[in-house]
């Protein structure tokens, strides 16, 4: 009898103790990541990505981290639940970084892979509030003058146009500088103030001539103003007529409460050889 009972109470035991045994299939899952996904940071750093549970490389650890096509050197290691990835070389200023974790190549201690994990973040020399900030301060300078300025200034630190547009392009802001016809005033002001860097010449006839060699004739500059009046949307004409310097002098007008204004040259020329206008003559172009 004490036999058989011990048996049984052998058998019970072992019973009950595969009964607890659970099997773990559950696969590791990101909790944090340092850079947050889609945030700006100031200077390069290594990447920390904490899963939920520790972890382990996998039969292949595949971390991608590139900027557009170009993959970065990072060497990486883990350590309890946190996966290190460090840049080898620096990161550039300005740019946008995309992190690829692959599928299995993280697991867990039960060997559960991992889910491929995507994040990014933008190298930069201002922060994410100087971003929109000076993205702000930019489109309304445009919108006053018709033209992007040289720098966007953060105190005494200036940064390129070219550049500052590359650094908001990551995310996801562009600035509108197309030139539509409720800006006409300004659109016209800002047009004859960039003529006005143009002096009269026999060396050129077409606008595009005039812009290359600096100077021109009557006919490149009605050909520019036109150009500049027809991509700014707004009504414009040449209309070509004789004067007492030439019998096929060439100006341009444009729309105005529905009547052709000459365009203001007395305002930003002083040489009468673009000066001399009329409000008639024999029109040449027109985009109405």
């Amino acid at each position: 009898m004490l036999l058989l009972f011990g048996l049984a109470l052998i058998l019970n035991v072992s019973t009950s103790a595969a009964a607890t045994v659970t099997t773990d299939h559950t696969t590791p899952k990101v909790t944090a990541v340092d850079p947050a996904n889609k945030v700006v940071i100031l200077k390069s750093q290594t990447v920390k990505v904490t899963f939920n549970e520790k972890i382990k490389a996998g039969k292949k650890l595949w971390v991608g981290l590139k900027n557009g096509k170009t993959v970065v050197p990072t060497k990486n290691f883990i350590s309890g639940k946190t996966l290190f990835i460090t840049p080898k070389n620096s990161l550039a200023t300005g740019a946008k970084y995309n992190l690829f974790i692959h599928t299995n190549s993280i697991t867990d201690l039960s060997g559960n892979g991992n889910k491929a994990y995507v994040s990014s973040f933008t190298v930069s020399t201002i922060t994410l509030a100087q971003i929109k900030d000076g993205f702000v301060r930019t489109q309304a300078f445009f919108n006053s003058n018709q033209r992007l300025p040289n720098y966007v200034n953060y105190g005494s630190k200036k940064i390129p146009i070219a550049q500052f547009q590359k650094i908001i392009a990551t995310q996801g802001l562009k600035l509108n500088t197309k030139i539509t016809t409720s800006s006409s005033n300004a659109s016209l002001a800002q047009i004859m103030k960039n003529a006005s860097r143009f002096g009269y010449s026999g060396r050129a006839h077409t606008g595009k001539d005039m812009e290359r060699v600096g100077s021109g004739d009557c006919w490149a500059m009605s050909d520019y103003l036109y150009t500049s009046m027809k991509a700014a949307g707004m009504k414009s004409r040449i209309i070509q007529y004789a004067t007492a310097y030439s019998s096929n002098h060439r100006s341009v007008q444009y729309l105005q409460n529905n009547k052709w204004v000459n365009a203001p040259y007395r305002q930003y020329f002083s040489t009468n050889m673009f000066n001399n206008t009329q409000s008639s003559g024999t029109v040449i172009a027109c985009n109405l």
